[in-house]
């Protein structure tokens, strides 16, 4: 069934807002994981015949679907244990604040990961932020020792939101067992990144790690707690507690599908892809005037130092969007609680995803650092072209990464 012909006939006040967002998403390019494509294998299961089907599950009863998936989830990311109960990462973030910690307790987070999502009475902590050297723009493992000796957090976070290099979570590790913490990892924005293997897996470190299954993952909206077995147990009964009895359906078999999908070859040449854009766009960005946080970018990530910029990180992100290009803003700190940045963030992932080449990517960071060095017309015209000549031939998603079915599947090739 051609679900946009049956709007366009049913619903005109819904088919323009189709219209109006089919022109965005093709006419422009972003750079914010979370705008990252579905897989069409997901998006057909989430459109299915499932949809009619709803799991009642309970504490201690997993039926034959959940236990597919979390055996593939365990399989991808080398996990002993995973769920997936819960819809979204600050569900999933919750329930392991809920599990591990107790009020007062001491959280040590990179950047104050994760405190965002404390947002009840029980979940009162006092948190203790690591971040960047202001100088080398990298993480001082040495300072991150000394605080944790200083502090003895009950939690240590990670969630490399804002970091593009290399984490030393050996080293992590052992500075946790040396206090007495936990360590968790949060992969949301990386976690295609590690299936593929092209970044460190820290499952291999951490007591915790999770990661939402939408967005950078190409999965439907979920979120995943892997953990050591004998944390399990805690983890399952707390999301019990907290009403997450299970995903619908829909959900748990598109992720069942994505987390197939992503054993293949096809997968890995694209998350290599993936690093070799960011790159190129870090090069372009430095070619343009930009300075780039941290030394080269070994992740999807580029983050740039907006004090090179002619215009605040907000004002670049909006006039940026008016010319095709979509992007986050953020604030990183560092060690000293007196110097932070304001960054303006660009993911190589949705753009990769639609096609775009490592020599398109440099072109189009250098007329980007251009623009964002002097905002005037002439500069915006060039790099509105580019986004323009771009867009018009791109698909949605590029073929050439997905296995032989799942291309026919998006050049409607299948019977039925």
């Amino acid at each position: 069934m051609n679900s946009l012909g049956v709007i366009k006939n049913f619903d005109k006040d819904l088919y323009a807002y189709f219209v109006k967002e089919i022109e965005r998403q093709h006419g422009s390019i972003s750079f914010i994981p979370d705008e990252n494509s579905t897989s069409p294998i997901c998006a057909s299961i989430m459109g299915s015949i499932l949809v009619n089907s709803v799991n009642t599950l309970t504490l201690g009863k997993v039926d034959s679907l959940e236990a597919l998936t979390v055996k593939r989830l365990c399989e991808v990311f080398e996990a002993p244990f995973a769920s997936v109960k819960t819809v979204t990462i600050e569900a999933a973030s919750r329930v392991v604040f809920n599990a591990l910690t107790s009020r007062g307790d001491v959280i040590m987070s990179l950047d104050l990961r994760k405190k965002e999502h404390c947002n009840t009475e029980n979940l009162a902590f006092r948190f203790v932020n690591f971040g960047i050297d202001p100088e080398t723009q990298e993480l001082n493992m040495d300072h991150v020792e000394k605080l944790a000796l200083e502090n003895r957090p009950k939690l240590i976070i990670i969630s490399p939101v804002n970091y593009s290099l290399p984490i030393d979570f050996l080293r992590f590790s052992k500075i946790a067992k040396e206090v007495g913490a936990l360590l968790w990892c949060d992969l949301s924005q990386t976690a295609s990144l590690t299936a593929a293997g092209v970044i460190d897996n820290p499952m291999k470190y951490a007591d915790i790690v999770t990661f939402s299954t939408h967005g950078a993952m190409q999965g439907p909206q979920s979120a995943v707690i892997l953990c050591k077995k004998e944390l399990s147990g805690v983890i399952q009964r707390t999301e019990n507690l907290l009403g997450h009895t299970g995903l619908l359906s829909p959900q748990l078999s598109s992720l069942a599908a994505r987390l197939h999908e992503m054993k293949t070859e096809g997968f890995k040449n694209y998350c290599m892809d993936v690093l070799e854009n960011a790159k190129a766009l870090a090069k372009g960005l430095e070619a343009g005037g930009m300075k780039i946080i941290g030394s080269k970018t070994q992740s999807h990530l580029v983050m740039i130092d907006t004090r090179n910029c002619a215009i605040s990180a907000r004002g670049a992100q909006e006039l940026l969007a008016d010319l095709g290009i979509h992007v986050r803003i953020a604030q990183v700190l560092t060690d000293n609680p007196n110097i932070k940045y304001d960054a303006v963030r660009f993911s190589s992932l949705p753009a990769t995803t639609r096609g775009i080449k490592a020599s398109q990517m440099e072109k189009l960071g250098m007329l980007i650092g251009q623009f964002l060095s002097k905002p005037d017309d002439e500069n915006g015209k060039a790099l509105l072209s580019k986004v323009s000549g771009y867009t018009s031939t791109l698909p949605a998603l590029e073929k050439k990464y997905f296995d032989q079915s799942v291309a026919k599947l998006i050049s409607g090739e299948l019977e039925d």
